[in-house]
């Protein structure tokens, strides 16, 4: 008798509670009445970010209302996925009615001054995102000149050699405003403090910028003022004053 009690209880208990499910699901109970849609911190700050993430979420709005269970998280995840600013996204069911959305943002490398004058902001893989205004604008270096317009393999180049410089110090990502690319010279970076121009050619970029930290260091110790910095050399560094001709 005891072993009926429990195979019957066995067969119950599920019953039971995919009767409750049903009935909840049916009074609407799971549907979606929240969505959390949390974008994780940058480096280069929130301020541009908030119309892309303001558009999504009114994008995320149509599944206000639908039901938790039915909503397809590979199909959502795909769809956020298309947006050119994001880099991973990952969504989670939370009981009983609402769907999480974290996002990863592609990261801003640099900036591109247009020829109309828009700052498109350039990512790892050289593409462009939707272009920014000034004062929300990240603190990035600013790739000027007409050869970067068409060439995302040439901002690409320009992405990674930027990240081979330190982030701090006097020569670093930090102290640099614009960068200049010709094909026979490579690289110009200008300096955002002192207005130098250092010519860097195109490889051993870390190796340059050691060097040319050590003469901006040394020159600030002797307040010496200089207006051109050529590290683009084998083994030496040469320093062009500013009252040179």
């Amino acid at each position: 008798m005891k072993l009926l009690k429990f195979f019957v209880g066995f067969l119950l208990i599920p019953l039971v509670l995919g009767f409750s499910f049903f009935s909840l699901e049916n009074s609407g109970f799971f549907n979606v009445d929240h969505i959390d849609l949390i974008v994780e911190k940058t480096p280069e700050g929130p301020l541009y970010m908030q119309p892309l993430v303001k558009r999504l979420d009114q994008a995320l709005e149509k599944y206000r209302g639908q039901s938790l269970w039915k909503i397809d998280l590979n199909e959502v995840s795909k769809k956020i996925g298309t947006e050119a600013w994001v880099q991973e996204v990952v969504l989670t069911r939370r009981f009983p009615s609402k769907l999480r959305v974290v996002i990863e943002p592609k990261e801003i490398k640099l900036l591109y001054l247009s020829r109309g004058g828009k700052l498109l902001p350039v990512v790892s893989d050289g593409s462009f995102l939707e272009a920014v205004e000034s004062k929300v604008a990240p603190d990035v270096p600013l790739l000027v000149g007409e050869n970067f317009a068409d060439k995302t393999e040439l901002r690409k180049k320009s992405v990674e050699a930027v990240e081979s410089i330190p982030l701090e110090g006097s020569f670093s990502r930090k102290s640099i405003s614009e960068i200049q690319y010709d094909s026979k010279e490579g690289y110009w970076m200008t300096l955002i403090k002192s207005g130098i121009k250092v010519k860097m050619g195109e490889e051993q970029m870390a190796l340059k910028g050691a060097r040319v930290s050590q003469v901006i260091d040394y020159m600030d110790a002797h307040s010496f003022q200089a207006r051109v910095i050529d590290a683009n050399l084998s083994k030496k560094v040469l320093v062009r004053l500013r009252k040179d001709p």
